[in-house]
């Protein structure tokens, strides 16, 4: 039995909003979806000003995608 919506079955029935951020961490696409999610995460830290300038952002943007990769299954 597959009880999974599409993509276009989600947004039609959802309430929820759906925008860049919320992508799948899963499979053979997991570090690909880390690696965004991460990305995501650090551009909104730096946005909002919550981390201190001269911080390596690349290198937090890695340590993020580790956590999420070892955080997952």
């Amino acid at each position: 039995m597959n009880n999974t919506k599409s993509f276009e079955e989600f947004v039609n029935e959802s309430n929820e909003e759906v925008n860049e951020a919320m992508v799948q961490v899963a499979g053979k696409s997991k570090p690909s979806g880390a690696q965004v999610l991460a990305t995501v995460i650090v551009k909104q830290l730096e946005d909002s000003k919550a981390i201190a300038s001269g911080v390596n952002l690349k290198k937090l943007t890695d340590e993020i995608k580790n956590l999420i990769m070892d955080s997952t299954f």
